[in-house]
């Protein structure tokens, strides 16, 4: 479950045709390069719990709120400020930076994000920085993915995630598959996540996603 907590971190958080579909800020966890359309915002609730809402300013900066949801008191500690700046666009290629900060214990995170596709496929990569408490050692994310659009309306989603504290340790990290399925304005995700190491009878933590576009 580390690597689903430190990926939350880059939530608050165009393609190769410089079009926008629902979800195409992210894939499972991790961000993508593709920002939406200036003045266009979107909302995420992952699991029940977890709310992000991200506006794009303009066309190529989002600005992004994450909480848990009301479910105690002390949810509020729980806020988390971001951004995703777009800074290279060119022809299939495109790179984004993005950050985080939660008040609460100062924690945060910053790295950069590089989408590659064509017209039905893109491969992603990211590396960021993470502290997740004002007294925690900081440490290195690893974030890589694939999405495969078998048709306009659905996408099969491949995502492998390390850290390097655990990485020295011998993990090999934590995979993820899922399908999104998406309409004008929605998309649903539901994937398996599974570390990728011997769990015994453990085979996949569900991981569930809904999104609503505003455009």
């Amino acid at each position: 479950m580390k690597y689903f907590f430190a990926a939350l971190l880059f939530l608050p958080l165009n393609l190769y045709s410089q079009s926008y579909y629902p979800g195409d800020n992210e894939l499972l966890l991790m961000p993508t390069a593709y920002t939406m359309p200036e003045k266009n915002s979107y909302f995420s609730d992952y699991e029940l719990l977890l709310l992000n809402y991200s506006y794009a300013v303009t066309s190529s900066t989002h600005l992004s709120a994450f909480s848990f949801f009301p479910v105690t008191t002390q949810f509020y500690e729980s806020f988390t400020i971001g951004f995703k700046q777009k800074i290279i666009t060119y022809e299939s290629v495109q790179s984004s930076v993005y950050g985080t900060f939660t008040p609460k214990g100062s924690a945060f995170s910053f790295g950069d994000v590089v989408s590659i596709a064509d017209r039905k496929n893109s491969f992603h990569f990211s590396l960021g920085y993470v502290r997740v408490a004002e007294d925690a050692k900081p440490f290195i994310v690893f974030m890589t993915g694939l999405r495969i659009d078998p048709s306009e309306k659905t996408s099969l989603m491949l995502e492998y995630e390390n850290v390097s504290s655990t990485f020295e340790e011998g993990s090999a990290g934590m995979i993820s598959i899922g399908l999104r399925i998406r309409s004008t304005n929605m998309s649903w995700e539901i994937a398996g996540m599974r570390p990728l190491e011997s769990t015994g009878e453990l085979l996949f933590i569900p991981l569930l996603k809904v999104g609503y576009y505003f455009n």
